[in-house]
């Protein structure tokens, strides 16, 4: 609703947030009648940053909002007003780096996400995004150690593991590549990425079924 005080923002965020990601997260959530509903709820959390432009919380979400709708420059904009309320945020950090890997500003993402780990310091999310801009230039035994290191403060074991496989397949290593799809769909079973991407390395004949 309109007029929703600043001093409770963040609690209706809360509540609205955790509603659609649940939506989403289930199979058909967000369609048929469900569609209504998630578009209620986006539409509420828009309205907050009407309300109150400057909760940290609010922008964010709806720099994620605008994200996820491929708004890329809707996204930045919302990020460019957090960052200027001198906010510094692991997640805002990944979802900066992610929209200049997604307008093909590879650079910049490098520049930024560097940056930003200086700043911030040590997060799983922003040394994992940093990797994949590192494996977009081929810089291989650097991405390697960026996911290590992401490994090591956290980030899931089946993501790392997915990660370090495309980098070597990349790198023609697609023995290694095998093993670490393997042990994606070890730590996750049943993933179609890790297992869609295992069987075409098998079907190219690179590497033993």
């Amino acid at each position: 609703m309109y007029g929703t005080p600043c001093s409770v923002a963040g609690a209706r965020l809360s509540v609205d947030w955790r509603e659609l990601n649940a939506a989403l997260q289930t199979p058909g959530g967000c369609e048929d009648t469900g569609g209504a509903k998630c578009e209620a709820l986006r539409a509420e959390i828009e309205r907050l940053s009407v309300d109150c432009p400057n909760n940290p919380e609010v922008v964010m979400a709806n720099a994620l909002l605008a994200f996820d709708a491929r708004n890329f420059a809707r996204s930045q904009q919302l990020l460019d007003e957090l960052f200027s309320l001198g906010v510094s945020s692991p997640e805002a950090a990944v979802l900066r780096t992610r929209i200049a890997l997604e307008q093909g500003n590879v650079p910049f993402a490098l520049r930024f996400a560097e940056q930003q780990i200086r700043q911030i310091g040590d997060d799983p999310s922003l040394r994992e995004t940093y990797a994949s801009a590192l494996y977009l230039v081929r810089r291989w035994n650097e991405a390697r150690a960026q996911l290590q290191t992401a490994q090591q403060l956290g980030a899931p074991v089946w993501r790392i593991a997915y990660g370090l496989g495309l980098i070597a397949e990349a790198d023609g290593k697609f023995d290694e590549a095998k093993l670490r799809y393997q042990a994606a769909l070890q730590a996750r079973p049943g993933w179609k990425q890790a297992d869609s991407r295992l069987r075409a390395l098998i079907a190219s004949g690179r590497v033993a079924p």
